[in-house]
Protein backbone atom coordinates (compact mmCIF):
# COMPACT_ATOMS: atom_id res chain seq x y z
CA UNK A 1 0.00 0.00 0.00
CA UNK A 2 1.20 3.59 -0.56
CA UNK A 3 1.08 6.00 1.92
CA UNK A 4 -2.15 8.42 2.20
CA UNK A 5 -2.30 11.64 -0.06
CA UNK A 6 -0.68 14.71 1.19
CA UNK A 7 -3.30 16.60 1.01
CA UNK A 8 -6.00 14.59 2.11
CA UNK A 9 -6.83 15.22 5.58
CA UNK A 10 -6.44 12.37 8.38
CA UNK A 11 -9.96 11.74 8.16
CA UNK A 12 -10.35 10.81 4.76
CA UNK A 13 -7.68 9.55 4.32
CA UNK A 14 -8.31 6.63 6.58
CA UNK A 15 -11.54 6.21 4.90
CA UNK A 16 -9.63 5.45 2.06
CA UNK A 17 -7.07 3.52 3.30
CA UNK A 18 -9.43 1.28 4.69
CA UNK A 19 -11.19 0.77 2.19
CA UNK A 20 -8.03 0.15 -0.22
CA UNK A 21 -6.91 -1.94 2.52
CA UNK A 22 -9.78 -4.47 1.91
CA UNK A 23 -9.60 -4.02 -1.63
CA UNK A 24 -6.15 -5.51 -1.66
CA UNK A 25 -7.06 -8.09 0.62
CA UNK A 26 -8.86 -9.52 -2.55
CA UNK A 27 -6.68 -8.95 -5.52
CA UNK A 28 -4.52 -11.70 -6.86
CA UNK A 29 -1.99 -12.27 -8.80
CA UNK A 30 1.60 -10.92 -8.78
CA UNK A 31 2.29 -8.34 -6.18
CA UNK A 32 3.65 -5.15 -8.71
CA UNK A 33 0.76 -5.65 -10.80
CA UNK A 34 -1.70 -5.22 -7.89
CA UNK A 35 0.18 -2.19 -6.44
CA UNK A 36 -0.27 -0.43 -9.97
CA UNK A 37 -4.19 -1.35 -9.68
CA UNK A 38 -4.05 0.18 -5.98
CA UNK A 39 -1.98 3.09 -7.27
CA UNK A 40 -4.73 3.98 -9.71
CA UNK A 41 -7.56 3.43 -7.48
CA UNK A 42 -6.24 5.31 -4.69
CA UNK A 43 -5.04 8.72 -7.26
CA UNK A 44 -8.83 7.94 -8.66
CA UNK A 45 -10.51 8.14 -5.11
CA UNK A 46 -8.06 11.34 -4.42
CA UNK A 47 -10.02 13.05 -6.69
CA UNK A 48 -13.23 12.18 -5.99
CA UNK A 49 -12.85 13.60 -2.61
CA UNK A 50 -11.30 16.80 -3.50
CA UNK A 51 -14.28 17.37 -5.70
CA UNK A 52 -16.68 16.88 -2.62
CA UNK A 53 -14.86 18.67 -0.39
CA UNK A 54 -15.41 21.28 -3.01
CA UNK A 55 -18.76 21.31 -3.37
CA UNK A 56 -18.73 21.34 0.85
CA UNK A 57 -18.45 18.07 2.12
CA UNK A 58 -16.48 17.58 5.55
CA UNK A 59 -13.54 15.55 4.55
CA UNK A 60 -14.77 12.12 5.93
CA UNK A 61 -17.97 12.81 3.91
CA UNK A 62 -16.27 13.50 0.58
CA UNK A 63 -14.13 10.25 1.51
CA UNK A 64 -17.27 8.48 2.21
CA UNK A 65 -18.84 9.34 -0.65
CA UNK A 66 -15.74 8.68 -2.66
CA UNK A 67 -15.73 5.08 -1.79
CA UNK A 68 -19.71 4.42 -2.54
CA UNK A 69 -19.44 5.90 -6.11
CA UNK A 70 -15.99 3.14 -6.74
CA UNK A 71 -18.43 0.44 -5.56
CA UNK A 72 -18.03 -2.93 -3.23
CA UNK A 73 -14.25 -3.71 -2.54
CA UNK A 74 -15.50 -7.63 -4.02
CA UNK A 75 -16.94 -6.66 -6.98
CA UNK A 76 -14.05 -4.40 -7.82
CA UNK A 77 -11.33 -7.15 -7.35
CA UNK A 78 -13.43 -9.19 -9.28
CA UNK A 79 -13.51 -7.25 -11.96
CA UNK A 80 -9.39 -7.01 -12.00
CA UNK A 81 -8.92 -10.77 -11.53
CA UNK A 82 -8.98 -11.55 -15.06
CA UNK A 83 -6.03 -8.88 -15.92
CA UNK A 84 -4.68 -10.60 -12.78
CA UNK A 85 -4.64 -13.88 -13.74
CA UNK A 86 -3.52 -13.37 -17.17
CA UNK A 87 -0.27 -11.56 -16.09
CA UNK A 88 0.32 -14.24 -13.71
CA UNK A 89 0.40 -16.64 -16.57
CA UNK A 90 2.17 -14.76 -18.90
CA UNK A 91 5.02 -14.63 -16.48
CA UNK A 92 4.51 -18.47 -15.29
CA UNK A 93 4.56 -19.64 -19.52
CA UNK A 94 7.78 -17.13 -19.94
CA UNK A 95 9.33 -19.02 -17.25
CA UNK A 96 8.97 -22.18 -17.82
CA UNK A 97 9.97 -21.29 -21.50
CA UNK A 98 13.32 -19.66 -20.65
CA UNK A 99 14.08 -22.28 -17.93
CA UNK A 100 13.46 -25.58 -20.30
CA UNK A 101 16.86 -25.06 -22.12
CA UNK A 102 18.53 -24.51 -19.32
CA UNK A 103 17.14 -27.63 -17.66
CA UNK A 104 17.60 -29.45 -21.02
CA UNK A 105 21.16 -28.41 -21.31
CA UNK A 106 22.40 -29.34 -17.96
CA UNK A 107 20.70 -32.83 -18.20
CA UNK A 108 22.61 -33.71 -22.02
CA UNK A 109 25.23 -32.24 -20.65
CA UNK A 110 26.03 -34.71 -17.76
CA UNK A 111 24.56 -37.99 -20.29
CA UNK A 112 26.92 -36.43 -22.54
CA UNK A 113 29.77 -36.64 -19.50
CA UNK A 114 29.07 -39.61 -18.48
CA UNK A 115 30.25 -41.13 -21.88
CA UNK A 116 26.75 -41.14 -23.40
CA UNK A 117 28.09 -38.77 -26.06
CA UNK A 118 26.51 -40.43 -28.90
CA UNK A 119 23.10 -40.77 -27.00
CA UNK A 120 23.47 -36.73 -25.98
CA UNK A 121 23.65 -36.03 -29.88
CA UNK A 122 20.60 -37.80 -31.01
CA UNK A 123 16.75 -36.74 -30.76
CA UNK A 124 15.57 -37.64 -27.38
CA UNK A 125 13.20 -39.90 -28.45
CA UNK A 126 15.57 -42.20 -30.04
CA UNK A 127 17.61 -42.70 -26.81
CA UNK A 128 17.68 -46.24 -25.71
CA UNK A 129 16.10 -45.12 -22.57
CA UNK A 130 13.04 -43.26 -24.15
CA UNK A 131 12.99 -46.77 -26.40
CA UNK A 132 13.12 -49.39 -23.63
CA UNK A 133 10.58 -47.70 -21.64
CA UNK A 134 7.84 -47.82 -24.13
CA UNK A 135 4.68 -46.00 -24.32
CA UNK A 136 5.01 -44.70 -20.87
CA UNK A 137 8.18 -42.94 -21.90
CA UNK A 138 6.88 -42.24 -25.11
CA UNK A 139 3.80 -40.87 -23.79
CA UNK A 140 6.17 -38.57 -21.27
CA UNK A 141 7.45 -36.78 -24.06
CA UNK A 142 4.26 -35.97 -25.66
CA UNK A 143 3.36 -34.33 -23.15
CA UNK A 144 6.29 -32.69 -22.38
CA UNK A 145 5.46 -31.10 -25.77
CA UNK A 146 2.24 -30.63 -24.98
CA UNK A 147 3.74 -28.48 -22.07
CA UNK A 148 5.82 -26.64 -24.31
CA UNK A 149 2.70 -25.74 -27.24
CA UNK A 150 0.79 -24.66 -23.91
CA UNK A 151 3.09 -22.05 -22.41
CA UNK A 152 3.43 -20.38 -26.25
CA UNK A 153 -0.07 -20.55 -25.96
CA UNK A 154 0.02 -18.98 -22.86
CA UNK A 155 2.63 -16.12 -24.30
CA UNK A 156 0.71 -15.81 -27.50
CA UNK A 157 -2.82 -15.33 -25.46
CA UNK A 158 -1.43 -12.46 -23.20
CA UNK A 159 0.41 -10.63 -25.76
CA UNK A 160 -0.24 -8.47 -28.54
CA UNK A 161 -2.28 -10.96 -30.96
CA UNK A 162 -5.32 -10.34 -28.23
CA UNK A 163 -5.95 -7.16 -30.24
CA UNK A 164 -6.94 -9.17 -33.30
CA UNK A 165 -7.95 -12.57 -32.04
CA UNK A 166 -9.41 -11.62 -28.11
CA UNK A 167 -8.95 -15.16 -26.15
CA UNK A 168 -11.51 -16.64 -23.29
CA UNK A 169 -10.85 -15.07 -20.08
CA UNK A 170 -9.32 -18.07 -18.44
CA UNK A 171 -7.46 -19.26 -21.05
CA UNK A 172 -4.37 -18.30 -20.23
CA UNK A 173 -4.53 -19.44 -16.61
CA UNK A 174 -5.41 -22.75 -17.88
CA UNK A 175 -2.51 -22.91 -20.28
CA UNK A 176 0.01 -21.80 -17.86
CA UNK A 177 -1.20 -24.35 -15.30
CA UNK A 178 -1.24 -27.10 -18.28
CA UNK A 179 2.30 -25.98 -19.07
CA UNK A 180 3.42 -25.46 -15.34
CA UNK A 181 2.22 -29.34 -14.60
CA UNK A 182 4.07 -30.69 -17.76
CA UNK A 183 7.56 -29.28 -16.74
CA UNK A 184 6.89 -30.67 -12.95
CA UNK A 185 6.43 -34.00 -14.34
CA UNK A 186 8.99 -33.88 -17.19
CA UNK A 187 11.73 -32.66 -13.98
CA UNK A 188 10.23 -35.73 -11.51
CA UNK A 189 10.51 -38.09 -14.46
CA UNK A 190 14.16 -37.14 -14.55
CA UNK A 191 14.67 -37.42 -10.76
CA UNK A 192 12.93 -40.99 -10.97
CA UNK A 193 15.33 -41.95 -13.65
CA UNK A 194 18.29 -40.76 -11.54
CA UNK A 195 16.84 -42.51 -8.81
CA UNK A 196 16.82 -46.06 -10.37
CA UNK A 197 19.56 -45.98 -12.89
CA UNK A 198 21.95 -43.40 -12.10
CA UNK A 199 22.69 -43.85 -8.19
CA UNK A 200 22.52 -47.99 -8.25
CA UNK A 201 26.03 -47.76 -10.83
CA UNK A 202 27.58 -44.59 -8.96
CA UNK A 203 31.05 -45.04 -10.47
CA UNK A 204 29.55 -44.48 -14.15
CA UNK A 205 27.91 -40.50 -13.31
CA UNK A 206 29.58 -37.14 -13.17
CA UNK A 207 28.45 -36.79 -10.03
CA UNK A 208 29.08 -32.79 -10.03
CA UNK A 209 27.34 -32.16 -13.10
CA UNK A 210 24.53 -34.61 -12.31
CA UNK A 211 24.10 -32.75 -9.22
CA UNK A 212 24.21 -29.31 -10.74
CA UNK A 213 20.93 -30.83 -12.99
CA UNK A 214 19.25 -32.58 -10.18
CA UNK A 215 19.13 -29.71 -8.06
CA UNK A 216 17.50 -27.50 -10.45
CA UNK A 217 15.01 -29.60 -11.74
CA UNK A 218 13.93 -30.12 -8.06
CA UNK A 219 13.59 -26.37 -7.75
CA UNK A 220 11.77 -26.13 -10.98
CA UNK A 221 9.41 -29.22 -10.25
CA UNK A 222 8.31 -27.16 -7.17
CA UNK A 223 8.06 -23.96 -8.29
CA UNK A 224 6.12 -25.16 -11.12
CA UNK A 225 3.87 -27.10 -9.07
CA UNK A 226 3.41 -24.28 -6.77
CA UNK A 227 2.52 -22.16 -10.09
CA UNK A 228 0.17 -24.71 -11.63
CA UNK A 229 -1.78 -24.29 -8.06
CA UNK A 230 -1.89 -20.54 -8.02
CA UNK A 231 -3.02 -20.52 -11.84
CA UNK A 232 -5.83 -23.04 -11.31
CA UNK A 233 -6.68 -20.54 -8.10
CA UNK A 234 -6.51 -17.71 -10.62
CA UNK A 235 -8.85 -19.46 -12.63
CA UNK A 236 -11.80 -20.10 -9.93
CA UNK A 237 -11.52 -16.81 -8.94
CA UNK A 238 -11.61 -15.48 -12.52
CA UNK A 239 -15.17 -17.59 -12.52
Amino acid sequence: MTAAHPTLDPAAARVLDDYLAALAARLPGPARARQAILDELRDGLVGATHTRQAGGASPAQAAAAAVAEFGDPTTIAAAFTPELAARRARRIALALIGTGPLVGGLWLGAVAASGQGAIAAAPIWQWPLIQAGGWPARLLLAVVGAAVLAAWVTVAATGRLTRWLPAPPGLPAITAAAAASGASLFDLSLLLVLATRALPTPAAAPWPLVAVAATTSLVRCALASRAARRCLTLRTAAG
